[in-house]
């Protein structure tokens, strides 16, 4: 991975980028595992908030599944 943008709507008061997650990814050869542990980082980074449309625990975990899930598309998809 040469270089990894990975931003974050709804997962903060703001949209924000975790930016530790992508330092996480840059240099590194691709692997599902890496992808699972890069959206582990971006779950740790978010700052979610409760609301009534789900817990701040479910969206930090949220973000975490789809952190991984998009990073596997855009390499699927030849984005990367």
């Amino acid at each position: 991975m040469e270089d990894a943008r990975v931003v974050l709507a709804s997962a903060a008061p703001t949209v924000m980028r975790a930016k530790g997650a992508e330092d996480f990814l840059r240099g590194k050869k691709i692997n599902d595992d890496l992808l699972a542990e890069a959206g582990e980082k971006a779950a740790a980074e978010s700052r979610p908030r409760d609301s009534i449309r789900g817990s701040a625990e479910y969206r930090r975990n949220l973000v975490g599944v789809l952190t991984k899930r998009a990073l596997r598309k855009a390499i699927d998809e030849g984005h990367v």
